[in-house]
């Protein structure tokens, strides 16, 4: 049997006991559903556009008219005009509620705790007409008043700061999404390779396959479990917002895309340490504490990502964190999706991380190899690289246990 077949015999095993599982079934449903109600929940809420009330004496005077409804345009809400016949009866309709703002004798009236947009707006366009009736009134030509309308303030440059609140938004729910996703996978590695260690299942598995067939198989099964239900929530949202179905920018579908890249970059970094500790253990109840200092670096890197990333994107710290590769993979979506990240720093975060990936892998799979032989008690590490942790294992292939091999020598040596 060749190595990848034996590897795709137990990836196989594992993910059909998975896919089996109500429990996946019913989790998957739920991500489902909320990635649907992410997409039409927003859009059935926010979708009222906004309306807006003016109330004045008499009339509203047609350039003010003119000029509401040209904003009313641009900023997709709606305006109505009431006539009242005096400047007390304008202020009582505002007072009562029966319009947002009113406009008598050259006073805005405005009610309390009512949006302050509309009033803003409505002041802005007294204060154009007035200036225009100005200048006109100084002799200035209408190609002159126009050109003194035509400057603009300056340009506004948001330092430290997200370009986007609403793509902003989005990264900081990848990064949290991306955390608790590892973390599940993780602890899904734990507990199978604790189960198949406690129940003698690995003995009967490592009789005829090695032991690195055993690992990759059912770290590649989590995995793609796991990566199945991120593309049912991620794929409805980035093809929505691709669409421009809800109000985020369509450039946020590729951050929900680079997601899905960054969550199998965290996830090849963390999952073989996570099936290492586990191997440690003997019971099933120890594999909590074995994986708790795994644990607690994933903790760490996403706390880190929360607090600091998130506080300042362009700053010296998050830009470590983000290329740091245990925080790597939560820390640089939440600053990618800031706008502000360089693309050789998205690259260079992603080859530290593999390149980590590897070398962990490498590690995880050498202490997985020989603590998965020693059965009895829980697992210490000058077993695993004492000089006869070293013999658990005969041309990749389980031989006698550490034990009873030296049990073997010492009948050979005295013999």
């Amino acid at each position: 049997m060749t190595w990848w077949r034996g590897t795709a015999l137990v990836a196989e095993r594992s993910l059909l006991e998975t896919f089996r599982s109500r429990a996946y079934r019913i989790i998957t449903a739920v991500l489902l559903l909320a990635s649907a109600a992410a997409v039409v929940v927003p859009r059935l809420v926010l979708d009222q556009s906004a309306h807006y009330t003016l109330a004045t004496v008499g009339a509203v005077p047609s350039p003010l008219r003119g000029a509401l409804q040209a904003a009313a345009g641009q900023g997709g809400y709606s305006v109505d005009y009431a006539a009242r016949a005096t400047p007390a009866a304008v202020r009582a309709a505002v007072r009562d509620g029966d319009a947002t703002a009113g406009l008598a004798d050259g006073t805005l009236y405005t009610g309390t705790g009512v949006d302050q947009s509309f009033p803003a707006v409505v002041a802005q366009a007294v204060a154009s007409i007035e200036v225009t009736a100005r200048l006109r009134g100084a002799g200035l030509t209408p190609a002159q008043i126009a050109s003194v309308a035509a400057v603009r303030p300056p340009p506004q440059v948001v330092v430290g700061r997200a370009d986007s609140t609403e793509r902003a938004a989005v990264g900081f729910g990848v990064g949290i999404a991306l955390y608790l996703a590892i973390t599940f996978a993780g602890s899904t590695i734990a507990s199978a390779v604790a189960v198949e260690k406690s129940t003698r299942v690995s003995e009967v598995l490592l009789a005829v396959l090695r032991p690195s067939q055993v690992l990759v198989g059912t770290v590649s099964a989590v995995g793609a479990a796991t990566l199945a239900q991120l593309l049912v929530l991620a794929t409805p949202l980035a093809v929505a917002v691709r669409l421009g179905y809800v109000g985020l920018p369509a450039v946020a579908s590729g951050d929900l895309a680079l997601a899905i890249v960054w969550f199998v970059l965290g996830f090849g970094l963390y999952a073989f340490l996570f099936a290492a500790s586990a191997a440690l253990v003997d019971k099933v109840t120890e594999a909590s504490a074995a994986v708790a200092p795994v644990t607690s670096v994933l903790v760490l890197g996403y706390l880190l990502s929360i607090m600091v990333v998130t506080g300042d994107p362009s700053s010296g710290w998050s830009t470590a964190i983000s290329l740091f590769p245990l925080s790597a993979p939560m820390a640089m979506p939440i600053r990618w999706s800031g706008g502000q990240v360089p693309v050789w720093q998205l690259v260079a975060a992603m080859a530290l991380t593999a390149a980590t990936a590897v070398l962990l892998v490498g590690a995880g799979a050498a202490v997985y190899r020989r603590a998965l032989v020693i059965t009895g008690h829980r697992v210490r590490w000058s077993e695993l690289f004492g000089r006869h942790g070293r013999g658990g294992t005969a041309g990749g292939r389980p031989s006698a246990r550490p034990a009873q091999w030296r049990r073997w020598r010492g009948r050979r040596t005295s013999s």
